[in-house]
């Protein structure tokens, strides 16, 4: 089998972690794994219930370790 191609080569690459935020301390959660990330995350709403935390390469968390 055959990979596809980069359709971005340059770009950077991403960790994304789905929250779904009907579930009971899950909103809690997203905020304080976005804080914890800082400006290497950004927060994506998929609908009113569903959310992405895009995290960049190079996070807080390993710039820590």
């Amino acid at each position: 089998m055959i990979a596809p191609e980069t359709l971005y080569p340059n770009a950077p690459e991403y960790i994304v972690v789905l929250f779904d935020v009907r579930i009971p301390g899950v909103a809690e959660r997203l905020h304080s794994e976005r804080a914890a990330h800082r400006e290497c995350g950004d927060i994506e709403a998929g609908d009113e219930h569903h959310f992405a935390l895009l995290i960049r390469p190079g996070s807080a968390l390993e710039e820590a370790a």
